[in-house]
């Protein structure tokens, strides 16, 4: 143990996350004559971002010990901050001279441009380190190189996650990678803090467990957002398959159209007295139950239909011999992942280059709308109406929302632009979807930029148009 008392102060604090206090302490025992206070101290400066002032006592401390290797590694870590590669690559070099199994010299020389084979030699050196495994993530990522990222992923559940976090993040890890049977297990403990899914229905009536109920009452109940609700509401009809009645608590958004779901004998809201029922089960919990593996997912469509009637959105669609098409640019503001899902409208112009496309906005929640385009947010009350509009309409562009869902269910050619990292239900790098046989995915290939989607949107959206016209 270093007899110092004052570092090892200084020490404790950095250890239990306190910076600010660490870098008092630190300077304290610096100037009560610790050298080693000043190494440390470079150090957590850099880990603060504080980068000028590593630079500066990094310096110094070379000044007084050349060619410390703890010193040249923090003021590579410096220049780093500072956008200074190439000093940061002499530096990270110089560190490797004198210590050549120095992962964290690697790692700078990789991150300073030096090439990916340093930032595996890292690896090699430094199996367990955090920050090098997740600096590898971030450079396998754009190259969707999702073999190898797998077992990374693994690794940064199993050795910084405990408990229902660890066992929710290894669902989402296998459902992503289409292990559906592993996946729906680990899946149920997305009801247990600190996951964030909660039951609608506080009773003591037992769960289902798939097996036969007839005679009886199930009651399934939503949970999350409205496209769980649209896209788990198919298995209805196969629990109806195995017994009684079948109840559904559902949003009184999705009303309109969830009265057409098979398998059901009643729907309700909360703000209707709660049916009688002998047993019940969460919406997303249904695959779990019946063993649903991705060559049984129920992907007959559609299984939902617009409600009778008309509505004002779908009388604002003009006929037309045109292509009809219906953009959503934008998901629920308070999704934790919305900024990586939606797309920026300014980038949307693009789209109005293609001839003979009558342009159709279902977007709601959202102040204004690309100029080529006819808004048909303000009118949509309810999901009933966007159903009514998407029936009139001959294809749909959208991004990861509610919509998408309810467009896929009613069996409407959509076009669904994935960021590069999806929701499990996308899985990866497919271009259809087992879920909804009419969903053509449009993802990601290039970082989180989504210039080249577009693109790619705008050649297709050509090519159907020369196909229509080729058939006139």
């Amino acid at each position: 143990m270093d007899p110092d008392p004052a570092l090892q102060d200084a020490r404790r604090l950095d250890r239990e996350g306190q910076p600010g206090r660490a870098v008092l302490a630190y300077k304290l025992a610096a100037r009560a004559g610790s050298f080693e206070a000043k190494v440390d101290l470079s150090g957590l400066l850099v880990r603060m971002g504080r980068h000028d002032e590593a630079l500066a006592l990094c310096a110094e401390i070379l000044e007084a010990r050349p060619g410390l290797p703890a010193a040249l590694q923090n003021l590579a870590g410096a220049c780093l901050g500072l956008g200074r590669l190439d000093e940061a690559r002499a530096h990270a070099r110089a560190l490797l001279e004198a210590e050549p199994a120095n992962p964290q010299g690697h790692l700078a020389l990789a991150l300073a441009g030096g090439g990916e084979e340093h930032l595996r030699r890292a690896r090699e050196l430094a199996p367990g380190d955090s920050g090098i495994r997740r600096t590898l993530i971030h450079r396998l990522l754009p190259r969707r190189a999702w073999d190898e990222l797998l077992p990374l992923w693994q690794e940064v559940i199993d050795q910084e996650m405990e408990g229902p976090k660890a066992r929710f993040e290894t669902s989402l890890l296998h459902l992503t990678y289409g292990r559906f049977r592993e996946g729906w297990e680990a899946y149920e403990s997305r009801f247990l803090p600190p996951n964030e899914a909660f039951p609608r229905v506080d009773s003591p009536r037992p769960p289902w467990d798939g097996s036969p109920f007839p005679g009886r009452t199930l009651l399934l109940h939503y949970e999350q957002g409205f496209g769980d609700t649209l896209m788990f509401i198919r298995f209805a009809a196969r629990a109806r398959e195995r017994g009684g009645r079948v109840l559904a608590l559902v949003q009184p958004a999705l009303l309109p159209v969830l009265r057409s779901a098979r398998g059901v004998d009643l729907l309700f809201t909360l703000d209707d007295p709660v049916p009688p029922f002998d047993l019940r089960l969460p919406l997303l919990s249904l695959p779990r139950v019946l063993g649903t593996v991705l060559e049984t997912i129920p992907s007959e469509v559609p299984y939902l239909a617009p409600p009778p009637g008309t509505c004002a959105a779908a009388e604002a669609i003009r006929p037309s011999p045109r292509l009809k098409v219906g953009l959503v640019w934008a998901g629920s503001a308070d999704h934790a992942k919305d900024a990586l899902r939606s797309v920026p409208p300014d980038l949307l112009g693009r789209l109005d280059a293609v001839p003979g496309v009558d342009w159709y906005s279902l977007q709601v929640g959202f102040e204004g709308c690309p100029p080529f385009a006819t808004d048909l947010g303000p009118l949509l009350r309810d999901f009933g109406d966007t159903a009514q509009a998407l029936a009139k309409l001959d294809l749909l562009i959208t991004v990861d929302t509610a919509v998408a869902h309810l467009a896929g269910a009613l069996g409407k050619p959509t076009w669904l632009l994935l960021p590069l990292v999806p929701e499990w239900r996308w899985l990866l790098d497919r271009e259809d979807s087992p879920w909804y046989p009419t969903l053509r995915l449009f993802r990601q290939l290039d970082g989180h930029a989504w210039d080249g989607v577009l693109a790619r949107v705008e050649v297709s959206l050509n090519d159907l148009m020369n196909t229509r016209r080729g058939t006139c």
